[in-house]
Protein backbone atom coordinates (compact mmCIF):
# COMPACT_ATOMS: atom_id res chain seq x y z
CA UNK A 1 0.00 0.00 0.00
CA UNK A 2 1.15 3.48 -0.67
CA UNK A 3 -0.62 4.92 2.35
CA UNK A 4 0.61 4.72 5.92
CA UNK A 5 -2.18 2.43 7.09
CA UNK A 6 -1.48 -0.45 9.43
CA UNK A 7 -2.03 -3.84 7.85
CA UNK A 8 -4.57 -6.07 9.60
CA UNK A 9 -3.08 -8.52 12.08
CA UNK A 10 -3.20 -12.16 11.02
CA UNK A 11 -2.72 -14.43 14.02
CA UNK A 12 -1.06 -17.83 13.86
CA UNK A 13 -3.78 -20.42 13.23
CA UNK A 14 -4.58 -22.96 15.92
CA UNK A 15 -3.76 -26.63 15.39
CA UNK A 16 -7.47 -27.47 15.12
CA UNK A 17 -10.39 -25.60 13.61
CA UNK A 18 -11.51 -22.73 15.84
CA UNK A 19 -14.64 -20.81 14.87
CA UNK A 20 -13.49 -17.64 16.67
CA UNK A 21 -10.11 -17.68 14.91
CA UNK A 22 -11.81 -18.11 11.54
CA UNK A 23 -14.19 -15.21 12.25
CA UNK A 24 -11.24 -12.97 13.22
CA UNK A 25 -9.39 -13.99 10.05
CA UNK A 26 -12.41 -13.10 7.91
CA UNK A 27 -12.68 -9.73 9.70
CA UNK A 28 -8.98 -8.99 9.09
CA UNK A 29 -9.35 -9.77 5.40
CA UNK A 30 -12.45 -7.53 5.22
CA UNK A 31 -10.49 -4.66 6.81
CA UNK A 32 -7.67 -5.12 4.30
CA UNK A 33 -10.10 -5.13 1.37
CA UNK A 34 -11.76 -1.96 2.65
CA UNK A 35 -8.38 -0.23 2.92
CA UNK A 36 -7.47 -1.26 -0.62
CA UNK A 37 -10.74 0.01 -2.11
CA UNK A 38 -10.74 3.42 -0.46
CA UNK A 39 -8.70 6.08 -2.20
CA UNK A 40 -6.37 8.06 -0.04
CA UNK A 41 -3.28 10.16 -0.05
CA UNK A 42 -0.13 8.87 -1.65
CA UNK A 43 3.50 9.87 -1.49
CA UNK A 44 5.83 8.71 -4.22
CA UNK A 45 9.40 9.31 -5.29
CA UNK A 46 8.74 8.35 -8.92
CA UNK A 47 5.59 7.78 -10.96
CA UNK A 48 5.44 6.41 -14.49
CA UNK A 49 2.15 6.77 -16.32
CA UNK A 50 1.84 4.78 -19.52
CA UNK A 51 -0.88 4.83 -22.13
CA UNK A 52 -2.74 7.88 -20.81
CA UNK A 53 -5.92 8.72 -22.71
CA UNK A 54 -5.40 11.41 -25.36
CA UNK A 55 -8.86 12.92 -24.99
CA UNK A 56 -10.94 13.82 -21.93
CA UNK A 57 -14.09 12.49 -23.60
CA UNK A 58 -16.05 10.09 -21.34
CA UNK A 59 -13.45 10.31 -18.52
CA UNK A 60 -14.50 10.92 -14.94
CA UNK A 61 -13.40 14.11 -13.15
CA UNK A 62 -9.90 13.83 -11.70
CA UNK A 63 -8.64 11.52 -14.45
CA UNK A 64 -5.28 12.40 -16.00
CA UNK A 65 -5.02 12.63 -19.78
CA UNK A 66 -2.31 13.46 -22.33
CA UNK A 67 -2.91 16.62 -24.37
CA UNK A 68 -0.08 16.50 -26.95
CA UNK A 69 2.60 15.85 -24.32
CA UNK A 70 1.03 17.93 -21.53
CA UNK A 71 -0.65 16.05 -18.69
CA UNK A 72 -4.03 17.53 -17.83
CA UNK A 73 -6.73 16.69 -15.31
CA UNK A 74 -10.38 16.26 -16.27
CA UNK A 75 -12.47 18.81 -14.35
Amino acid sequence: MSRNLPLPYLAVPPAEYDQRYFAELVQSIAVYMQQERNPGEGRFTKVVLTDLPTSPTDLEPGTLWNDSGTVKVVT
